[in-house]
């Protein structure tokens, strides 16, 4: 793990702590739960922390389920939303056995949190669709999203790999590195590792697929 992947699971992670805990002192506010707010109020600094715990706890999840993809794809892309779903469903049961108050809580807390991924998930769909949204039609550029950041100029080289198997097409690696240059059936491509900020601003890394020889005819005219 990285100084930067430390920042960014601490960070994102007080925040998602951060919208968890402001949605349950909105619960309480619109039910006019006084007698929870006085309690909220005075155990307010534990409550806070626990939630940036939370919060932090979450992200790294999320970070180390990215980083055991290839081995195990049960808790990667799509799947993931599953087992959002499946998680939210035993939550709900077992709110039954609990306070109702707590319960309410636990439930807005998981429903919010719910939100949180779904909206992240078609935002950066969304965002995949614009960028790659030409290539059809130029050829210039391709953003593949990745799961986490390439540590090492190998594992880069393997995000390669793994894209040109998944989308059938033939690699030839003409030079190695980050960045690379290859050719993939046939067109030779500059790869770049790139990056940009999700809704919830967590960082997602992509892999730049920039045509050579597009590139080179764009700048001769």
């Amino acid at each position: 793990m990285t100084r930067e992947d430390k920042i960014d699971i601490t960070t994102k992670g007080l925040f998602l702590g951060l919208i968890l805990f402001v949605s349950t002192i909105a619960f309480l506010l619109i039910s006019k739960d006084m007698q929870n707010l006085k309690t909220v109020g005075t155990f307010l600094i534990p409550i806070v922390i626990c939630y940036a715990l939370v919060g932090m706890l979450i992200r790294w999840m999320v970070y180390r389920s990215a980083l055991k993809k290839e081995s195990n794809h049960l808790f990667s892309g799509v799947a993931s939303y599953y087992w959002v779903c499946m998680i939210f469903t035993v939550i709900s049961v077992c709110a039954y056995f609990i306070p109702q108050a707590i319960r309410y809580i636990v439930l807005i807390n998981a429903a919010v949190l719910l939100l949180v991924w779904v909206l992240d998930y078609l935002y950066l769909k969304n965002i995949a669709k614009e960028l790659n949204s030409g290539l059809k039609y130029h050829r210039v550029t391709l953003i593949e999203d990745l799961l986490a950041r390439p540590q090492t100029e190998d594992m880069f080289m393997k995000e390669i790999e793994v894209y040109c198997n998944k989308n059938h097409l033939t690699l030839e690696v003409i030079k190695s590195g980050i960045p690379a240059k290859v050719k993939m059936d046939n067109t030779p491509y500059l790869v770049k590792l790139g990056q940009y900020y999700s809704m919830i601003g967590t960082i997602v890394y992509t892999l730049e697929f920039s045509s050579i020889l597009s590139s080179a005819a764009g700048s001769k005219n």
